[in-house]
């Protein structure tokens, strides 16, 4: 019985550290996401020039990017979380 513990306690240190990982990369690419966003919204209201030099297309199609990323890390975290949830019933 006391290995079946451990084993759990060692799966459950791997799931967590992976589920750290995940959501820190999440965190800085939901915080880049904001970057081209803000650039094209601040060309709309005039408040920075230099940011006007690039296209709305650009801005629009970099922020769908970095949010095709973020969406792809929030359902890997997802599915990590289900991974773990059916070793810890099935072990």
């Amino acid at each position: 019985m006391p290995r079946r513990k451990k084993g759990r306690s060692k799966l459950e240190l791997a799931f967590k550290a992976t589920e750290s990982k995940i959501r820190r990369w999440r965190t800085i690419v939901g915080t880049l996401a904001a970057i081209p966003l803000g650039g094209s919204l601040s060309c709309e209201w005039g408040l920075l020039r230099l940011a006007c030099t690039v296209s709305r297309e650009v801005y629009l199609g970099l922020w769908a990017a970095i949010f095709g990323a973020f969406l792809g890390l929030t359902i890997r975290l997802v599915l990590e979380r289900r991974r773990f949830e059916q070793r810890t019933r099935a072990g």
